[in-house]
């Protein structure tokens, strides 16, 4: 495979987490993005890996900051190369998913950070369209049954590119 001048190799890739958190009633937590190339799509909370910080603990703690939710015991989900373009600039992340074992609930007096998100809630799958990278996240984890043709579609029209590359415990 021969990558262009200006794409980001695999030594580029930024490490990032995310938490599928259920919430009450087959719910799940989402964050509406304030910023960044996803701004204006539902998300699942998460972000950046800090330097020596864990992958898993990344998810816990951007949950934490961007929806209030402390989550108990987290699994595994898998980890996904998602690469893109965002103002012009090419952009490349290694995003791994993990999945709250326990559900949790936005508390009533959580006070969000409106230069990341501007909205949050606990709504089934069904009842909003995410980011396409997060429908096939929530297709493969089991919570959600968006159709794989359109999210295939949403990804190429927005020119984003996401491989699975298996479960793991690493970083």
């Amino acid at each position: 495979m021969t990558i262009a001048a200006n794409q980001p190799t695999e030594t580029d890739l930024i490490m990032a987490a995310v938490a599928i958190v259920p919430g009450p009633d087959d719910t799940v937590t989402f964050v509406l993005q304030n910023c960044g190339s996803y701004a204006g799509h539902w998300l699942l909370p998460g972000g950046h890996v800090d330097p020596g910080e864990t992958a898993e603990d990344a998810a816990r703690r951007e949950a934490a900051e961007e929806a209030g939710v402390v989550v108990g015991e987290l699994a595994p989900v898998g980890v996904y190369d998602i690469r893109g373009e965002h103002a012009g600039e090419p952009y490349a992340f290694r995003l791994h998913v993990f999945r709250a074992l326990e559900p949790c609930v936005i508390p009533p007096d959580f006070v969000m950070d409106p230069m990341e998100v501007s909205d949050i809630g606990q709504m089934r799958p069904s009842e909003l369209l995410p980011h396409p990278t997060d429908m096939r996240i929530l297709n493969d984890a089991g919570y959600g049954d968006y159709d794989p043709e359109l999210i295939e579609r949403l990804l190429a029209a927005d020119g984003v590119r996401m491989d699975y590359q298996g479960v793991t415990m690493a970083l």
